[in-house]
């Protein structure tokens, strides 16, 4: 791995024939458990609240277990408490990653290429940078050509493939790096046929 992840250096480190890894973040995994976890201890904070005020009150638990609330918060607060942390988990033991080559752009897990992911960048007419929805925030996103959309979707589905997202360079730099990459090796692609 490198530490230069600018467009230019990556241009450079493909133009020798090299692969470029642009891993998964770890602080953006957990930027993103920060505010699962404070949700997930107010719900059961509230959680108890309730529950004790019930029983101080002297009503019947009956009240408590056919409470659909109460049940809402105690599956919240078991998906922000148990199943996220261990999504997390997950997520970090895979070490998934974005691998790019003078062939195309793949996905890679434990720094081994997923088979069947490689995008040759012949494959990919223009790389966008714009909204995945409509109040998101802005992506990357592959727009394949005709011929490559009908091989990989199928016809009529949409051309679009968005960039696999919580890598160590946010979208706003991944965006230029694609780009100069795209704009290097598929023009020298199209100039070899």
């Amino acid at each position: 791995m490198i530490d230069d992840l600018s467009p230019a250096a990556v241009v450079r480190r493909l133009d020798r024939g090299q692969q470029v890894v642009i891993p998964s973040s770890i602080r953006h995994s957990l930027l993103l458990m920060l505010p699962v976890l404070v949700i997930g201890i107010g719900l059961l904070a509230f959680f108890i609240l309730v529950v004790h005020a019930t029983i101080e009150d002297g009503r019947s638990p009956w009240l408590i277990i056919i409470n659909l609330r109460m049940w809402a918060l105690a599956v919240g607060t078991i998906g922000c408490l148990v199943v996220a942390p261990i999504g997390l988990f997950v997520r970090m033991r895979r070490r998934e990653s974005l691998v790019l080559s003078p062939v195309g752009v793949a996905s890679a897990r434990r720094d081994q290429v997923l088979s069947d992911t490689l995008l040759p960048w012949q494959d990919i007419e223009t790389i966008v940078f714009e909204k995945a929805a409509r109040r998101g925030p802005k992506v990357p996103a592959y727009i394949l050509t005709e011929e490559a959309s009908r091989r990989r979707l199928g016809r009529g589905h949409n051309p679009r493939l968005l960039v696999k997202s919580g890598l160590v360079l946010s979208p706003r730099r991944l965006f230029p790096v694609l780009s100069a990459a795209h704009s290097r090796f598929a023009r020298h692609i199209h100039e070899l046929r």
